[in-house]
């Protein structure tokens, strides 16, 4: 009575998600094959306890689509900008020499004609990225083995789905989808020439300002943007099926195009990722174990035919994985792991040998190797993947952008509190980056304090940015707020801060100097009192090291507050040509060289500027000067920037260059 009902089957799924894993590894098997095979018992083959067509079946599709999704969202630009070629050569030579083995194999051994051989091609060519979760918890997601396997996958998927569609653009196919793969639209709505721009479009420039729009105006609370997200996953596939493009390349061109809405440290992120290795991924395996019929192992024809598929998948990946890694330089356990996290296939291969099936260009035999092969390659993925990783040496984890993580101190202390989450978010966005408003009462203060970072974070997420608070109590400010830099990893520090006063900074010092000096991160004093119209830069002496350093980082904060919004740049600097070198030319760009002329620069300034400057060019300003320059920047934006343990606006410090703090970037 209660075989196949929601509850029985609900119940049966998660005791093979929680156990699974478990025995599996208690055998040192991965856990993946605990879910496969736990999916298998349960199925429709062995106890019969869960259908191909059940609830498991169903949330299986859902889960090639959120795991596709998922790696879209973690996609690392930077990292993929680094290695683009050997992506690009990884993708071209992953999808050519399988499908060129296939086809061979196909027609010289199958007995195949051309066109069902070229579907065994695309079948093999494809990829899905099974093992991935065992790269993202050894943490080598941004390892360039990793980046290039990811960015060339898409490729994989991309080509083969494209062959797909050619076979399939003069046929009406109406037989339902294998259970456990993705539905390919049989008669598409779409012609292919029009579905892949406006998939294109739509998930890479309409989606990213839907959620825009939506993050600032309706969806400001957690629940609201985890059911977007997920309905923005599902756009995209639909969008794609509906020109024949396989959903799961859709589900990750939505994840793409929502990559610098969801920072991957914020508590967004974690709740997606957490719901999808709960539930959905692991699903996905399990539904894949239902299509498994244990007498096909006996079955020496399927068995064999099993085997051939699996030769053409790992001979192809490790051939173009080494001759990628001989080329660009990878060792050889980074292109064995490039190589094993590009076994695995699942979703587009069940779907284009079901297509096969329906055009009779394929056996039903073809389906059932498929499924073996499927298992097999799992297997190879997980168990390869788990030897290499242990074996790539972790990366020497470079500095972070300083958009990464930033910690924005909230204190009633000048600035206005919309305009100060601006300025950090402008600068957190462009590197997908989380931004924290804190605060640091002393003992019995914690009420107030709780309450002005409650209002802080109201604000960041009217503004669209993914935010938690924190207050951390403690005797004094700037011990507590260092203690926070060193614990959570941050990237910068914005403190809020009063402006320049004279003559009691100059005399007594002040929080700025005592947290900006011990910072090891960059720092940024903040007083910014409304929107700015334009950005003014007034760049210091460029003698030393590190009055270099002070200029690049504060290019590296200028061009991404500029990329969220595009505003003029003006630059004062006593040598011209250096920034000429690190900016690009543009028309909203003016570089004038000066040579101390402080009335001229301060003449320029207007209220509506956002004035940038490193700590040098307060420092340096001569006692009779202090009194006008802070009369004339009494109603100005005023940001003042420096490098790690180089924030010192009231007394002089001498720092050597911290290295690689900031890469010059276009």
């Amino acid at each position: 009575m209660l075989r196949g009902s929601v509850e029985a089957t609900l119940l049966i799924l998660l005791v093979i998600i929680v156990f699974g894993p478990i025995v599996a590894e208690r055998f040192r098997f991965p856990g993946i094959v605990g879910l496969i095979f736990g999916g298998m018992i349960a199925g429709p083959f062995v106890l019969g306890w869960v259908g191909t067509d059940s609830l498991v079946a169903d949330l299986g599709a859902i889960g090639i689509l959120y795991l596709m999704f998922l790696v879209g969202l973690s996609f690392d630009f930077k990292a993929f900008a680094e290695n683009r070629n050997a992506a690009v050569v990884y993708g071209l030579a992953g999808f050519a020499i399988p499908f060129g083995l296939s086809l061979w194999v196909g027609m010289a051994w199958l007995g195949y004609g051309l066109l069902s051989a070229a579907l065994i091609g695309a079948m093999w060519s494809s990829n899905t990225l099974v093992a991935y979760p065992e790269v993202t918890s050894a943490g080598l997601q941004n390892n360039r083995a990793v980046s290039t396997a990811v960015a060339a996958g898409v490729e994989f998927d991309l080509m083969s789905l494209l062959v797909l569609a050619v076979a399939t653009s003069t046929a009406a196919i109406a037989a339902e989808p294998q259970p456990g793969a993705l539905a390919t639209v049989s008669n598409p709505v779409l012609p292919l020439w029009l579905a892949i721009p406006l998939l294109a479009g739509f998930t890479l420039w309409l989606l990213p300002k839907i959620a825009g729009w939506f993050f600032v105006e309706i969806g400001r609370t957690r629940m609201q943007r985890f059911v977007f997200a997920l309905a923005a996953m599902a756009a995209g596939a639909v969008v794609a099926v509906l020109g024949g493009i396989e959903g799961l390349i859709g589900a990750f061109l939505a994840g793409l195009g929502m990559n610098r809405m969801v920072p991957v440290r914020g508590s967004l992120m974690e709740r997606l990722d957490f719901v999808g290795s709960a539930i959905f991924v692991p699903a996905f395996l399990v539904s894949i174990g239902l299509n498994i019929d244990p007498v096909l192992l006996f079955n020496v024809d399927t068995v064999i035919l099993a085997v051939i598929f699996t030769g053409l998948v790992v001979v192809g990946k490790v051939s173009a994985a080494l001759i990628t890694g001989r080329v660009f330089g990878f060792s050889l356990t980074e292109s064995g792991l490039m190589a094993s996290l590009s076994f695995g296939q699942a979703a587009s291969t069940l779907a284009i040998a079901q297509v096969g099936v329906s055009l009779g260009l394929l056996t039903t035999e073809v389906v059932n190797a498929a499924v073996l092969a499927i298992v097999t390659t799992a297997l190879l993925t997980s168990f390869g993947t788990r030897y290499f990783v242990r074996r790539v040496p972790r990366p020497v984890p470079p500095a972070p952008d300083i958009g990464e993580h930033v910690l924005v101190d909230v204190r009633p202390n000048g600035s206005d509190l919309k305009t100060l989450m601006m300025l950090a978010g402008a600068i957190a966005q462009p590197d997908n980056g989380l931004v924290v408003p804190y605060a640091v009462p002393p003992p019995g203060a914690i009420e107030p304090a709780k309450i002005r970072v409650e209002e802080a974070s109201e604000v960041a997420s009217a503004l669209g940015l993914d935010t938690d608070g924190v207050v951390r109590v403690d005797e004094g400010f700037t011990s507590g707020t260092l203690n926070l830099i060193e614990e959570d990893d941050v990237s910068l520090v914005i403190l809020s801060w009063q402006g320049v006063r004279f003559p009691s900074d100059y005399v007594f010092g002040n929080d700025i100097d005592g947290v900006g000096e011990a910072s090891p991160v960059p720092s940024i004093a903040a007083r910014v009192l409304h929107p700015w119209q334009r950005i003014v830069l007034v760049a210091g002496r460029l003698d030393l090291d590190w009055h270099k350093e002070d200029a690049l980082i504060a290019l590296a904060a200028i061009r991404r507050i500029r990329r969220t919004r595009r505003v003029p740049l003006l630059v004062f600097a006593e040598d011209r040509s250096f920034f000429e070198e690190h900016l690009s030319a543009a028309e909203d760009i003016e570089v004038e060289e000066v040579k101390r002329a402080r009335g001229t620069i301060l003449d320029a300034i207007g209220p509506d500027d956002l004035v940038i400057v490193p700590p040098d060019v307060l420092r340096d300003v001569p006692v009779s000067a202090k009194w006008r320059i802070a009369n004339s920047l009494a109603d100005v934006n005023l940001v003042v920037i420096a490098g790690p343990r180089r924030m010192s606006i009231s007394k002089g410090v001498t720092r050597r260059a911290a290295q690689s703090v900031v890469t010059p970037g276009p």
